[in-house]
């Protein structure tokens, strides 16, 4: 409303949401993961502080969890940052992404405060990859004057999953009384998610070996 357009509109075929992108195997493959990925990927970060009042932990300390994995992430988002510009995004992000995985099944294992700390810190440091990296493979999925649009539908379609994710495991606590269950839920739809995106790394290289 307050900045006026310098340049004409420009009409673009298939419009917001194009299904034709999705003619590319790698970039369906891509938005099929990071859509399964984050019916796990928040789980931890959800319900962690939750995890550690019911094995008796002081709530007043378990609600910094929280804040101790957000800045783990950050750390881990800044390494992630450097190793992708000399390995490949999807390089970087399917290693620490099953490292995700593998703490996620660790978590509710994790009874005694510095235990949930340890899984605080490592799983922070290990998602931040996938978490600053997943728009960088777009990029790479067709032409550069699409690359917004792409963007903008891998994250519609990966916002699909982290919005029923996190209930799913509030949901299946509730029924098992435990978060065993949740860590395997969350755990195994990461490593699906992971799955996925070998294939889309795979079909972008054509082989097994490369730069993506």
């Amino acid at each position: 409303m307050l900045v006026k357009r310098r340049l004409p509109p420009v009409k673009t075929a298939g419009g917001f949401f194009n299904i034709r992108a999705f003619r590319s195997a790698p970039f369906s493959f891509y938005c099929a993961s990071t859509f399964v990925l984050f019916f796990g990927m928040y789980t931890v970060l959800t319900y962690i502080d939750v995890s550690a009042v019911s094995h008796g932990i002081d709530q007043n300390f378990s609600f910094y969890l929280v804040s101790i994995v957000n800045a783990s992430s950050a750390v881990g988002r800044y390494c992630a940052g450097g190793l992708a510009d000399r390995m490949g995004a999807m390089n970087v992000m399917i290693p620490f992404t099953t490292a995700s995985a593998v703490v996620t099944f660790a978590w509710p294992f994790a009874v005694t405060k510095g235990g949930l700390v340890a899984i605080a810190v490592v799983y922070g440091f290990v998602s931040g990859s996938f978490i600053a990296l997943f728009s960088n493979p777009v990029m790479e999925f067709g032409d550069t004057s699409d690359v917004g649009r792409r963007v903008g539908m891998t994250r519609s379609i990966m916002s699909l999953g982290a919005l029923v994710g996190p209930p799913i495991s509030g949901a299946i606590n509730s029924k098992t009384g435990g978060f065993e269950a949740v860590g395997y839920y969350a755990g195994s739809a990461i490593l699906v998610g992971v799955g996925l995106m070998l294939a889309s790394r795979y079909f972008a290289l054509k082989g097994l070996y490369g730069k993506m």
